[in-house]
């Protein structure tokens, strides 16, 4: 058994890295636990790969149109590799603030495994057993695998790994427009693959208002990217060429598939039972100060089944360490909250 810590954050994405150094420059004795990658989705497969191949997109696409204005001039000869290498760099460059050196350089020891709830007031890391006065979950979620038949037997991406993409696709289709489809689909189309973009809800874009999702649809449809709605999916499967989505009376090919059908709260492996914490697939349940229903155990982010941003899961990190260790409590939820979607 290890010294008992006052204040245990599992998961170190953009949550917990608010949450432990806040801990330690109020002067408790914290441990930040992470099982994969210091710096989660954000880091690595979300807000910073993501928004710097926008970014180069974007460049992109300002490039083709200035083509047209300016006489002999060609449109750019693209290398993927090169696309991707940019990224890579954009992710390094934020890492190098999150690496376990930078955070014990702000009081924060970190223990890298899988944890897990042994009791209401201790956790397993591999051998290794904790406990503490409290604890922060905020371990953040992962794509959604609908259960589509023939999916399983089918290659496909998701956000998780479309940034490891060696060369673009030829034909990209895209199932789901969410932020993640949205974007994604608009700049792999400025890059130069055809994508197509299937919704099956009645619009592009439902979390926006629609007046939005018309103004988008139509951005879209001028760029070159195909966009159906009303259409969901009954039927995946691998095809000589590549990939077919059937459904709604159509059949669309192409040679690479991105599900971006959403996110799910991660909390398999917590033993959140053991704890006396209560669940649903929805996420862990907290009440307006993110405290569970064991005192001792808050939750923050996106395993709190809180709105899936940055901005926010950060706030709630804050919020739950804060009222951990303080009297007092402060409202660890909002009904408002400022969001945006890089299209």
């Amino acid at each position: 058994m290890d010294a008992v810590y006052d204040l245990v954050v599992i998961g170190a994405g953009s949550a917990g890295l608010v949450a432990a150094p806040f801990a330690s420059a109020v002067g408790a004795k914290v441990l930040l636990v992470e099982k994969d990658r210091i710096g989660g989705d954000c880091t690595w497969t979300g807000c910073v790969p993501s928004k710097a191949l926008i970014h180069t997109a974007g460049i992109v696409h300002g490039m083709r149109d200035a083509v047209a204005l300016v006489g002999g001039a060609s449109a750019p000869t693209l290398d993927a590799d090169r696309i991707m290498e940019r990224v890579r760099i954009a992710i390094d460059g934020v890492y190098a603030f999150e690496t376990p050196d930078a955070l014990l350089q702000q009081g924060v020891e970190v223990a890298f495994g899988a944890a897990h709830f042994v009791d209401r007031d201790t956790i397993a890391i591999g051998n290794r057993h904790v406990t503490s006065r409290d604890f922060v979950v905020c371990t953040g979620a992962e794509p959604i695998v609908p259960s589509i038949p023939g999916l399983a037997q089918t290659p496909f991406l998701t956000y998780k790994d479309v940034f490891s993409l060696k060369a673009l696709p030829h034909r990209l289709l895209v199932l789901g427009s969410g932020p993640i489809g949205a974007e994604l689909a608009q700049a792999f189309g400025r890059l130069g693959s055809e994508v197509v973009l299937v919704e099956a809800a009645d619009r592009l874009l439902p979390i926006a208002d629609p007046d939005a999702s018309a103004v988008l649809r139509d951005r879209f449809m001028r760029e070159g990217v195909e966009v159906f709605v009303r259409a969901p999916v009954d039927h995946i499967e691998r095809t000589v060429h590549g990939i077919a989505l059937t459904g709604a009376g159509l059949r669309i090919e192409g040679d690479a598939l991105l599900v971006a059908v959403g996110r799910r709260p991660r909390l398999d492996e917590l033993n959140l039972d053991r704890a006396a914490v209560a669940f649903s697939e929805d996420g862990i349940s907290v009440d307006s100060t993110l405290r569970t229903s064991n005192p001792r155990v808050y939750a923050a982010g996106d395993a709190a089944g809180s709105l899936q941003f940055t901005h926010y899961a950060g706030w709630q990190g804050y919020a739950a360490a804060r009222n951990a260790l303080f009297p007092g409590a402060m409202r660890g939820k909002r009904e408002g909250v400022p969001w945006v979607v890089f299209t």
